[in-house]
């Protein structure tokens, strides 16, 4: 008998809300790094209390104004919106179909755009399946019956057309500090033959049913990340740094452990 996935953690040990406009505030910082020119500056509130202390935090009225964002009050939506026209809605049996929302991206409104593009399962290896393909394995008794479903982590979407449209229907919210990545040179000198340095993946589109989800890792060059939930539900465990790797299943050399096995085997210890 499968075990049940556990409720999630107290008040106590979940992240703190706080709400979009507030994150973006400026205040004055004073940064003591250098003790004989400390230097006053302004900075936003999410970057004082949240990035500086490595602090996880969910904030909340940050996508109000994305095209991307699908509606949940029936009543506001209209087919005759600029950025939600002739994006039909498919009902199917997965519950990626069946979920609230309307418009934006819902993953039946995806498969209706993009539903012949190929897209990636991993940073790690080249396979790829189309949408409309992996709509049809969700909901078949293989995909149905996974305890450990595929799901889409595509790295490069929005870098070739199709998918380059996109990149259009969202913005990143101001309160987060400048992308550090935006200022590598990857540009080649070729009198000394020196190659391009790739920028390291930075952006991901994640879909999934029920049980999919990533195994525990560490972000790539250990950065920090943003991620918004547009559509269904997904639970995230973060740790501290220090915490000992086997003590909670990333055992060196070994793959990861599922997320719906770590939730059954883990999860409690």
């Amino acid at each position: 008998m499968k075990k049940k996935l556990h409720a999630p953690p107290s008040k106590e040990r979940d992240a703190p809300i706080i709400d979009y406009i507030s994150s973006c505030a400026l205040v004055d910082f004073i940064d003591e790094s250098n003790r004989l020119n400390k230097e006053r500056r302004k900075v936003t509130l999410f970057s004082m209390e949240y990035e500086q202390k490595n602090r996880p935090v969910k904030i909340l009225g940050a996508t109000v104004d994305w095209p991307a964002m699908p509606h949940y009050n029936e009543a506001s939506y209209t087919s005759n919106e600029p950025n939600n026209q002739g994006w039909a809605e498919i009902n199917e049996s997965s519950e990626l179909f069946t979920a609230n929302g309307m418009g934006g991206w819902t993953f039946g409104n995806l498969v209706s755009r993009f539903g012949n593009v190929l897209w990636r399962f991993s940073d790690q290896h080249g396979e790829m399946m189309s949408l409309r393909t992996y709509s049809k394995y969700i909901t078949t008794p293989e995909g149905l019956s996974d305890d450990s479903p595929l799901g889409i982590y595509d790295s490069q979407f929005g870098d070739d057309d199709p998918t380059k449209v996109l990149l259009n229907e969202y913005t990143v919210p101001k309160c987060f500090s400048q992308d550090l990545f935006e200022l590598m040179d990857t540009s080649v000198d070729s009198d000394v033959g020196e190659e391009a340095v790739p920028r390291p993946p930075y952006r991901w589109m994640l879909i999934g049913p029920k049980l999919s989800g990533t195994g525990l890792h560490v972000d790539p060059l250990w950065t920090n990340a943003w991620v918004t939930i547009l559509q269904g539900k997904k639970r995230w465990l973060l740790f501290p740094p220090e915490t000992p790797y086997e003590l909670i299943g990333m055992i060196e050399g070994e793959p990861q452990i599922p997320s719906s096995i770590w939730f059954a085997d883990y999860y409690d210890r």
